[in-house]
């Protein structure tokens, strides 16, 4: 496989817009783990659901050749705490983890996958439930945080990116303490048009798009204290 660094993808991408992306991310991860802490003191229960799923999608062109790359679908997993503030209202942590691989359609690059890459998302926000309903709780969520992607080579860097998320799905509690969960979410990452990524001495691309969207389906455990 040819090695993706001897492209010149690392052209003329903006160092202010860099260093904007870079100052938001790190000033947001403090942020997170106080509110995290701070939040079993404010709520009324807690509901801990550990998740497994499948993510689909997520792909960006590179801004010289054209080229299309995808993120290929894979399983995910992680965890969702939700902390009740009212009947019907919640505020939801969300941790996801999916172990995947970048590929390319560029006939360039002779070796398919890329590289292995791990993508996290840490995203803290709110649910809300439908009133009126007993053991089948509807909802919709929304989640804001971080995207950090992990490339499974030593001479790339892990990128850590803005994102969000919408969803829906529903609950289906068999008792008062224990349950089923169901989601679908879109999750959506910003990236600064025209900047580099996963670079080390040269990049491997130079991303055409102001971002990328995944789609998760998940199934869950519910527990609540």
């Amino acid at each position: 496989m040819k090695d993706v660094r001897r492209f010149d993808f690392s052209i003329a991408h903006s160092p202010v817009l860099t260093l904007f992306s870079t100052a938001i991310t790190t000033a947001l991860r403090p942020l997170l783990i106080a509110l995290a802490l701070s939040l079993p003191a404010m709520a009324q229960a807690v509901e801990v659901t550990p998740f497994i799923g499948q993510r689909y999608g997520g792909s960006f062109a590179d801004a010289n050749t054209a080229a299309t790359f995808q993120v290929a679908d894979a399983n995910a997993f992680g965890l969702v705490f939700d902390f009740d503030t009212e009947p019907d209202k919640q505020i939801e942590i969300l941790l996801s983890r999916q172990n995947t691989y970048l590929s390319t359609n560029d006939p360039l690059f002779t070796g398919n996958p890329l590289f292995d890459l791990t993508i996290d998302y840490y995203h803290l926000g709110g649910l809300y439930m439908l009133p009126d309903y007993d053991k089948v709780r509807p909802f919709v969520s929304g989640t804001f945080g971080l995207t950090r992607m992990e490339p499974k080579r030593a001479d790339l860097t892990t990128e850590t990116r803005m994102s969000l998320s919408l969803g829906a799905g529903a609950k289906i509690f068999f008792t008062k303490n224990l349950g089923l969960r169901f989601d679908v979410r879109g999750i959506y990452t910003a990236l600064n048009a025209d900047t580099a990524i996963f670079c080390s001495g040269g990049c491997a691309i130079k991303v055409n798009s102001s971002g990328f969207l995944q789609t998760e389906l998940t199934a869950a455990l519910m527990m609540r204290f």
